[in-house]
């Protein structure tokens, strides 16, 4: 029996408040472990205690819940209907989101030009997905400023560059091959899956968004987006904000320099969020007015 969309009570913006109260103890455990039990050279665990696994089983819940709650909401908004109207914190969110890609692009270039620790240019494996990071995250900084350019006038502009529109996945793919390529200890993972799991999931999130806003979405598209958003949001605020508040506090030095604060992956955690707030709210605006004319028809 098909269940997706089946169910017209649950709400698809309730993983949103879920995942706020899973990250209300996951931020404390996260910043505690930076602290006291994560290496500030490697970023594995130098000791496993409870918090490791209370962790893990929250970050499990914290995938699960979204996925399940979206797929069996009825009331997602459609893919085939792309959100066009003002709204002025999704465009801030863009911008800022766009300056934290450019931020991105700078270090990786200088990791490209200036980074002597291996012998030659030419030589370093990690060179064409560096190289593809760069580039598109150039491309994916343009992209996303347009986008927000389109809803501070509310102009759909954004939906005329399909190319441009696929920019941020390419993007998040050279960010996440650089990721596979950095040798791990798969028993003591710690900075490096969640960064994995942040970048894995806002690739599902670009392939949805660039489907949609191009007009080439499938029926999942947006229940992908919503989804892969919310999983993503908890990722990149659990890996960022701990490193934020341990900056803040003066003890930036136990954060392993292979994985500092990155603004880029913050600031699209809040984008993704005024996105599917945004289309909620669009999808109920259209729902109104389209009632409203039926009630006029009659």
């Amino acid at each position: 029996m098909k269940i997706r969309g089946r169910f017209q009570g649950v709400n698809p913006i309730i993983p949103l408040y879920v995942l706020v109260g899973f990250l209300a103890v996951a931020i404390p455990l996260r910043t505690y472990q930076l602290l006291f039990i994560t290496e500030s050279d490697t970023g594995f665990y130098k000791s496993v205690n409870w918090t490791v696994y209370a962790l893990y089983l929250l970050s499990a819940f914290a995938v699960l819940v979204p996925y399940v709650v979206v797929n069996l909401a009825k009331s997602v908004p459609s893919s085939k209907n792309p959100p066009s109207r003002k709204n002025k914190f999704l465009a801030a969110t863009s911008l800022a989101f766009g300056l934290g890609i450019t931020l991105d692009v700078i270090s990786t270039c200088a990791r490209i030009f200036l980074d002597k620790s291996t012998v030659a240019f030419a030589e370093r494996e990690n060179t064409i997905p560096l190289l593809i990071e760069a580039v598109f995250g150039l491309l994916s900084a343009i992209y996303v400023l347009i986008f927000g350019i389109s809803f501070l006038d509310g102009k759909t502009t954004y939906s005329q560059y399909k190319f441009l529109a696929l920019s941020p996945l390419v993007w998040s793919i050279g960010r996440v091959i650089i990721r596979f390529l950095t040798r791990i200890s798969y028993v003591n993972i710690a900075d490096l899956l969640f960064e994995l799991l942040a970048i894995a999931f806002m690739m599902i999130f670009f392939l949805a968004l660039a489907r949609i806003s191009s007009g080439l979405a499938n029926e999942t598209s947006m229940r992908s987006l919503f989804a892969s958003g919310f999983a993503s949001v908890f990722f990149c605020l659990l890996a960022n904000i701990p490193r934020l508040i341990i900056t803040i506090i003066g003890s930036g030095n136990v954060i392993p320099k292979a994985y500092p604060l990155s603004l880029c992956d913050l600031f699209f955690a809040f984008f993704a969020v005024a996105y599917i707030v945004n289309a909620m709210i669009y999808a109920k605006e259209n729902d109104s007015k389209e009632l409203q004319a039926d009630n006029i028809k009659e």
